[in-house]
Parts: C-alpha cells; structure tokens; sequence
C-alpha cells in the first residue's frame, strides 16, 4: 500500500494555524508581534501533530536557524558546544530566511537563563579569585564551548584560578582550545566522559552548567557522591539544572526536539541529601528568571 505524505494526511493543525506557520517559513520566522501566538499554537500541540507542525516549518528546521541546529543534532547531542556558544553570544543569522528565528529564540526565557548562568558562574569565580591563597583551581565538568571560560579570563588577565576542562566531545575541546589559545596556561583539558574521570587534585570550585539537566536521579546522585570529596575544605560543588518553571520547556522540545529534566528546589536538596551531603552545607541558588536552579554544597 502506498504510503500518504504527512501534509496530504487528514491534518489536525486547523486551517488558520497552518497559514500562519506558513506565513512565518516564508518570511524567516515570527516577528515581536507574532511571538505570543506562536508560543500559544506550539504549547497547545499534542504529540499527535507534532508530525505535522514540523513538517509544516521543515524549511526552517536546518543549521541555518538556532532551532533547526537544534533538531539536526549535527554534533550527535542536543545543548551542543556550539549553540551554548551562540546563545552566550546572541548569535542571530544575518540571512532574512532565517534571522527572525534567531531572534525569537534568543528571547525566550530558557536562552536568558542559559545566559544569566554564565553571568552567574562568573560571580562565583570572582569569589574564588578573592579567597585566600596564591593559586586556586576550578573543574568544570560538561566544559563545553567555555565561553564563560574565556570571558572571565578576558576580564581577569591576571587571575590566578587554573580551570580543568572535562567534555567527551573532541569538538567541543577543540573549539574550547582555539578560543582559548591566549591563556592556554591556565587551561588544561580533558577529554573523557565525565561518569569515568578521575581527578588527581582538589578544588575550590567544581562547577556543572547544564550537564545534570540530561541525568536521572541515580546518575545525578552518583555524581554528587563520585566528585564532591574532591573539594578543598570550604570548596564548593556547584551543579546547574532547569526547574519545572521553565516556560520555555514546550518550546524547546517542539521546535528543537530538546529534552531536559526540569527539577524543583526540593530535588536538589533530596539528591545531595541522597549523596550524603550535610543538610547545613546544602542550597538552592537561582538566576533572575527563576529558570535555572543552582544547586550548591559546601566542603566542611
């Protein structure tokens, strides 16, 4: 029996939701004005017309736009090196085909949270620059593009923090390495899956952006317990993750097909409790947005 293409299938998009959608793939993506009901069609979609939807925007769904790198996955993962890196950067695709995607994505909440963590992580950093001592040593565990990396030291010339660098991702080293190349000697990278690392040192800051965003609970936990003994006394373990208030979780999964596991306070803290960790060492920082949680336990 001859197969029926999605879009001559009976289509459960209404009419008039189909001819906006066309309306945005023609002209490169929504404007300002059309953000909000966008937003509404994408949050409102069942899985059942998740087929037709992209079908319906297929020729924005490419490396061209940050949404369509997203659904490619050239790089084999979604949250990769490089679009960490152009969300940092406010990256917009100066081609009209695509631009209005880019914008639209880089105003959505889960973009202004990925780049309030940076900012956070920054501030964290220059707490550590202020502590006592002549070196101080920082592990960053899901390293990435290390774009946060580099602007602290663009701004810290003299810092005295060495950074350990751990991605299983020889792209991501290599991309990290030559962005670095001014301040490789405060840089060493490994690359190796961060479940198998073992550091040789301790640390005054162990830091994870958004790697525990992709574990389960026993891997999260695992982790917790595998690098926290690695701390200098009053060092902290610092680990990012997106919390259930993430506004933009629907968007993210329609248009990216980009899957995290959004967690409360309450998660956090039951997980390192889980790890052992001493109740009075553990936090819950968050970004500005609420959007992203910071998890932070403390060395005795």
């Amino acid at each position: 029996m001859k197969s029926v293409h999605p879009t001559l299938a009976l289509n459960p998009l209404s009419i008039e939701d189909r001819e906006f959608i066309r309306k945005l793939v023609m002209k490169g993506g929504p404007d300002p004005s059309e953000y909000q009901e966008f937003t509404v069609i994408v949050n409102n979609l069942d899985d059942r017309e998740l087929e037709y939807f992209r079908e319906a925007i297929k020729d924005s769904l490419n490396e061209n736009t940050l949404i369509g790198h997203g659904f490619v996955k050239p790089y084999g993962y979604p949250g990769d090196f490089t679009i960490i890196h152009n969300i940092y950067k406010l990256h917009v695709n100066p081609n009209v085909r695509y631009s209005n995607w880019d914008s639209f994505f880089q105003d959505q909440a889960g973009a202004h949270a990925v780049r309030n963590r940076k900012d956070y992580f920054l501030r964290r950093c220059a707490e550590v620059e202020e502590q006592e001592g002549d070196m101080k040593r920082v592990l960053i565990l899901g390293s990435g593009p290390a774009t946060d990396v580099n602007e602290y030291l663009k701004m810290n010339p003299g810092s005295k923090i060495r950074f350990d660098l751990v991605d299983f991702d020889q792209n991501a080293i290599d991309f990290a390495r030559k962005q670095n190349k001014d301040f490789s000697g405060s840089i060493e990278y490994f690359k190796i899956n961060v479940l198998r690392f073992k550091p040789y040192q301790w640390y005054d800051l162990i830091w994870s952006a958004g790697l525990f965003d992709y574990f389960k609970d026993k891997h999260f936990v695992y982790m917790i317990s595998k690098y926290y003994k690695y701390l200098v006394s009053g060092g902290e373990f610092i680990i990012g993750n997106f919390s259930h208030s993430n506004p933009t979780r629907r968007l993210m999964e329609v248009l990216s097909d980009w899957y995290l596991v959004h967690r409360s306070k309450y998660d956090l803290v039951r997980m390192a409790l889980e790890a052992e960790a001493t109740e009075e060492l553990v936090e819950v920082d968050m970004e500005e947005l609420g959007v992203n949680l910071f998890l932070r336990i403390k060395a005795a």
